[in-house]
């Protein structure tokens, strides 16, 4: 399609070029050969009458006038792709639409199986599709390649809407043997013992855990850091190491895993989390019946 003689399609081209600041790998990952889109990129520069990019060292650098062209690019994409998914009305019953959401392994233990298991039954059309929380996924959902983030109150992001689904609060659990804790756990004993935490991502970033003792300046000595909260009750099995967990996944946790829990002896407040959508897709009616959905399911909770 061409509006005012330039090809709509290398308006794709331009953004990953601008984003990725390499013409191979925007070719890579537009699965085009590097001449196609190094003739794209030739094209464009004539018809903006700009260089739009010039090599620097590994990379290619934008012009002023191309950083300018990114962000403009950026949204007319993200606008387009919600504008293709918008449909007058949305029958759950028939309707095919791939939803994806950008969550914790503890809200898919807790939550997303059993949405999952409902929408099996109402929605039969949805592909769901689930992914860890990270910052390439913080700019996937930014840029609209993600339908729903369901994050703690602290990574909510300010521009768009969100609402609330549940709260969840903490045990502390331990080794059903470890040698340091007897009939019950002190403050003293818990702050002076080793802990396994979590650190999502290439970045390490914190859970609302972290953040509290964070904001509270308190000192835990870590002993392993887990990318996922799931698996911090079984890497307790054999140490002398405490982890805190949301109440939540503790109650899900089998019989024959050798652990005990007990009340956190220090003050985390509760976690709330909440479903956000994009602010473009707030007039889309899957997307509206979609979180309606949810957050109604997570109102039984």
């Amino acid at each position: 399609m061409r509006f005012d003689n330039l090809d709509m399609n290398l308006i794709v081209a331009l953004e990953a070029i601008l984003r990725l600041r390499s013409v191979s790998a925007a070719a890579e990952e537009l699965n085009l050969t590097q001449p196609a889109l190094s003739r794209a990129l030739g094209r464009l520069r004539a018809h903006f009458n700009d260089q739009i990019v010039v090599p620097l060292g590994r990379q290619m650098v934008p012009t002023e006038f191309g950083e300018n062209l990114h962000g403009l690019a950026r949204q007319l994409l993200e606008e387009m792709r919600v504008f293709v998914d918008m449909r007058a009305h949305f029958d759950p019953s028939t309707a095919r639409r791939d939803v994806t959401i950008m969550a914790s392994d503890y809200v898919i233990r807790v939550f997303l199986a059993k949405a999952a298991q409902r929408l099996a039954a109402v929605a039969p059309g949805l592909t769901l599709r689930f992914i860890t929380i990270d910052a390439p996924t913080d700019v996937m959902f930014e840029q609209t390649a993600i339908d729903f983030r369901i994050v703690p109150t602290m990574a909510l992001m300010a521009d768009h809407p969100s609402g609330q689904l549940f709260t969840d609060d903490f045990v502390c659990v331990a080794w059903e043997d470890n040698p340091h804790i007897r009939d019950g756990l002190d403050a003293e004993t818990y702050l002076g013992l080793k802990h396994v935490t979590t650190a999502f991502g290439s970045r390490g970033r914190d859970s609302h855990f972290e953040r509290v003792l964070k904001d509270q300046r308190i000192d835990i000595e870590i002993a392993m850091s887990m990318p996922n909260f799931v698996l911090l009750p079984e890497c307790l099995v054999g140490t002398p190491y405490l982890a805190t967990i949301h109440s939540r996944v503790a109650a899900m946790l089998p019989a024959s895993l050798p652990v005990r829990t007990f009340p956190v002896p220090i003050a985390v407040p509760p976690v709330v989390e909440h479903l956000q959508w994009h602010h473009l897709r707030r007039h889309d009616s899957a997307s509206q019946w979609i979180r309606q959905f949810l957050i109604s399911m997570a109102a039984e909770m």
